[in-house]
């Protein structure tokens, strides 16, 4: 750190002191320039293509010098004007004579341009400088400014003098002293002009460097606004850059192949930094184009980073890389002139900046290649741009104080209108909230007469529990509203009577919800009503249960996907006997000696109102016991909000068998059971229970041993084919004991011997007894068709149907016996439910 302040002291002290003497005592020591000038033959140097040895340079005087077959040049410039005859790396010697003024009291220096690669330079066949290492493979400094202090007992005061520079080049088609000017004055002037000419580029990379820390502050500050930290990216990389192109580097003793490596992978940033600056700037789209760039950037900087080869990154750097900044620099001035056409004020700006350093960049990419000998303009050119970004922000900071200004000057306005507007939006935000208030409370007062709970059997117990999410306040009475509805009721069917049930849960929240729980209260209640009438009274229940599902779904799919529901809809008898569907509701759950658990296990159909959802319609059955107790739930009992209130963060409940633990410990006592939930965690939607208990008034009995003994052996005979006799033992057993399994053997032995009435007869008492009985429904069925009495027999196949479309005997007789009665309809609805195996 200490270094580069000294540094700086001594450079600036010696800049003062090379002023005073050029005023004073130096008026005839002017600086000489040794450049070739384009008229002037006598300014051109000489060359020759051999390497000359130290003896043989000695021996070169004024008189033998044009011996030597010589090669006129100009220089400063590339040595190689034709590259075939140079293809490999050649040490070349050129040649100049000059002359010093005759004042032995000036100390002379020799500022010799830029050489590439290495130099040996000699004056009056004495060696006075010599910038790298001879013959090493590594690159030494091929773009470093010579600067040689002539010692004065080597100059030949009044007479010409021989300046020889032996050159060894690095690269393979260039060479010599390329860049910069050959100069011969006064060491105070020469070093003053060195110094001050680097001086001057680090004072605006200085600017530059303040200029980026400027907005890179801009981007901590803002953090969205990214084009800041492009554009400060952009010119940090620009200053490192630069400072690697200054001359001044050298003084900190950086080993010089690190620096080239730097610099090269340095300019690969450039472009891509202000098209990005450009790019987010301007808000456009982040393109393929672009992608496909920025990887090839990528690429070629990793490969400069990893490898130490200049001549690949000289080779590279010109034939591709260079190409695809051209791409660049389309992408950048598409975008300009997009928002030049929509007269954008800062595009006008930026746009005539980057057309400067575009124009100072060609200038100095030629220079680069050696097209011609020409200063490099880039690093003062630059300062254009950052001029056009400065105007950019001025005009933004002087409209952002003239708003402030404003503001200040009509803030008590500006604040009093505001809170006029604020009150008059919050009026009608309070007159409109009242009003939907007043619509939730029409509707709730719509919904409460249609979720009425009306069971008339004693041996069924309902209780059920509904708690929406949405309340609210409509003239001082609290009110709720959502999409769960609990409905019970009661129908009398030829079977006996049976408790409806439903638990639904419509798609939506508040109203929406609500709309589809009137809907579905509305249709419900309706087949209810309906229920009365002789048709309905004589269907069986799996038919009376698809009726009433079929009526809900026409319903809903009728609004288009709009109004969806899922729901659990059921019936139960005094047997306690469950008929149920299941429409993607949460699974319902049965308390059963202190152990709850799901009589599901998986999804058989969709929400009502999804199309053409009869075809997966299934009736699925349960019996219970004594005691049990069957609970349906909405899916508010598992979507419980997990963590603290004031956490940023809650996670939902994803076990679905939480709920089984919270039933076993409330011991499905619904109070019981929804403090438990809530103790939990968050209720997170509407929430409903429909609890079933069984209770039977008389439980069932079982058979004295002696009869099930005197029953078995009965059985037993049957395989021995003597029908009619075991027939009369077992009407005789049948008088004292009615059992289910007695009216089936009865009806089976009716069956085989063709009595199909009293067959009949006792089939359907069997299945009356023991719904349970899938075997008794089919058999029945069976016999009706072999009595003939095909319209009763669909019946009976069909409910077998609804409950298993498996069973494959059944399935082909219902279709068969469709297509002997003539239901068409049937059919085609019924085969919606098979597939073409199952066919």
């Amino acid at each position: 750190m200490i270094k580069p302040i000294l540094i700086f002291l001594v450079f600036s002290f010696s800049l003062l002191h090379s002023q005073t003497i050029t005023n004073s005592t130096t008026k005839t020591m002017e600086v000489v320039s040794l450049d070739s000038k384009g008229n002037d033959p006598d300014s051109l140097w000489f060359m020759k293509d051999e390497d000359l040895s130290t003896e043989e340079i000695s021996s070169i005087t004024e008189s033998n010098f044009s011996k030597i077959q010589w090669k006129r040049v100009f220089i400063p410039g590339s040595l190689y004007t034709k590259k075939e005859d140079y293809s490999s790396k050649k040490i070349v010697t050129i040649a100049k004579w000059i002359q010093f003024p005759n004042d032995q009291s000036t100390q002379y220096t020799l500022r010799l341009g830029i050489i590439n690669d290495r130099d040996k330079t000699y004056l009056n066949g004495h060696l006075i400088g010599k910038t790298g290492l001879w013959d090493s493979s590594d690159p030494q400094a091929y773009d470093k400014l010579r600067i040689y202090h002539v010692p004065a007992n080597l100059i030949q005061y009044g007479k010409k003098n021989l300046l020889i520079i032996k050159i060894q080049p690095y690269f393979g088609n260039s060479g010599g002293i390329e860049q910069d000017e050959t100069l011969l004055g006064p060491t105070e002037k020469i070093t003053s002009r060195f110094y001050k000419d680097e001086f001057i580029k680090l004072l605006f990379l200085t600017i530059y460097s303040t200029v980026g820390g400027y907005f890179l502050f801009l981007f901590i500050r803002r953090r969205k606004d990214r084009e800041n930290l492009f554009f400060a990216l952009f010119s940090f990389s620009f200053v490192v850059y630069n400072f690697l192109r200054n001359q001044l580097k050298y003084e900190f003793g950086f080993p010089f192949l690190e620096m080239k490596k730097m610099e090269y992978m340095t300019i690969l940033l450039l472009i891509p930094f202000m098209y990005h600056f450009l790019r987010t700037l301007f808000d456009e789209r982040y393109s393929i184009l672009g992608k496909i760039l920025d990887g090839l950037q990528l690429g070629f900087f990793l490969y400069f980073a990893f490898t130490h080869n200049i001549e690949n990154f000289s080779f590279l750097l010109s034939n591709f890389v260079q190409p695809t900044w051209l791409i660049y620099v389309i992408l950048i001035f598409a975008i300009l002139f997009k928002h030049l056409r929509k007269k954008e004020r800062r595009a006008f700006y930026i746009t005539i900046g980057i057309t400067i350093v575009l124009f100072a960049a060609i200038v100095d990419l030629a220079t680069n290649r050696n097209y011609w000998v020409f200063p490099r303009i880039m690093g003062y050119t630059f300062l254009v741009f950052n001029i056009s970004l400065a105007i950019i922000l001025a005009n933004s900071f002087v409209k952002l104080n003239e708003e402030v200004e404003d503001l200040n000057k009509n803030l008590e306005k500006k604040v009093e209108e505001r809170t006029d507007a604020l009150n008059e939006s919050l009026n009608q935000l309070q007159i409109l909230k009242e009003k939907q208030d007043g619509d939730y409370f029409l509707t709730s007062l719509l919904i409460h007469p249609l979720a009425r709970i009306d069971n008339r059997l004693p041996e069924i117990k309902i209780e059920t529990y509904v708690n929406q999410k949405k309340k609210f306040q409509f003239r001082g009475k609290d009110g709720e509203i959502g999409g769960d509805i609990c409905v019970v009721g009661t129908v009398q069917l030829e079977y006996g009577d049976y408790t409806v049930f439903a638990n639904g849960d419509a798609m939506g929240k508040s109203i929406q919800g609500a709309g589809g729980a009137l809907v579905f209260g509305v249709v419900f209640q309706a087949v209810l009503s309906r229920a009365k009438s002789s048709y309905t009274k004589s269907r069986p229940p799996e038919l009376w249960l698809k009726d009433l599902y079929v009526e809900l779904q026409s319903v809903f799919v009728s609004f288009d996907g709009s109004m969806l529901s899922s729901v659990v809809l059921g019936m139960v008898g005094k047997d306690g006997f469950v008929y149920y569907i299941n429409a993607e509701h949460p699974w319902s759950i049965l308390y059963r000696d202190g152990v709850a658990s799901f009589i599901e296990t998986e999804l058989s159909m969709r929400k009502l109102g999804f199309p053409k959802n009869d075809h997966y319609f299934q009736i699925k059955t349960f019996s219970l016991l004594a005691g049990d107790v069957l609970l349906i739930g909405s899916d508010g009992r598992d979507d419980l909000g997990l963590g603290q209130e004031e956490e940023e963060f809650r996670s939902i409940n994803e076990d679905e068998t939480l709920i089984l633990r919270l039933v076993e410990r409330s011991e499905s006592i619904l109070p019981s059971l929804v403090n438990e939930i809530k103790n939990s965690g968050e209720i997170t939607d509407d929430l409903s229970f429909l609890k079933i208990e069984f209770s039977p008034e008389n439980p069932r009995m079982s058979l004295p041993d002696s009869i099930r003994n005197e029953y078995l052996e009965i059985k037993k005979k049957t395989k021995q084919g003597n029908y009619q006799e075991i027939l009369e033992r077992l009407t005789s057993l049948m008088q004292n004991y009615s059992h289910p399994t007695f009216f089936a053997l009865a009806g089976k032995l009716h069956y085989q011997l063709k009595n199909w009435i009293p067959a009949i007869e006792n089939l359907k008492l069997a299945s009356k007894k023991n719904p349970v009985r899938e075997d008794y429904l089919f058999m029945t069925a069976r016999a009706l068709y072999k009595n003939g009495q095909y319209a009763e027999s669909v019946i009976w196949s069909e409910r077998l149907f609804l409950r298993n479309k498996f069973h494959k005997q059944n399935t082909k007789l219902f279709m068969f016996l469709l297509d002997q009665t003539n239901h068409v309809d049937k059919k085609e609805f019924y085969l919606g439910f098979l597939t073409t195996k199952e066919i």
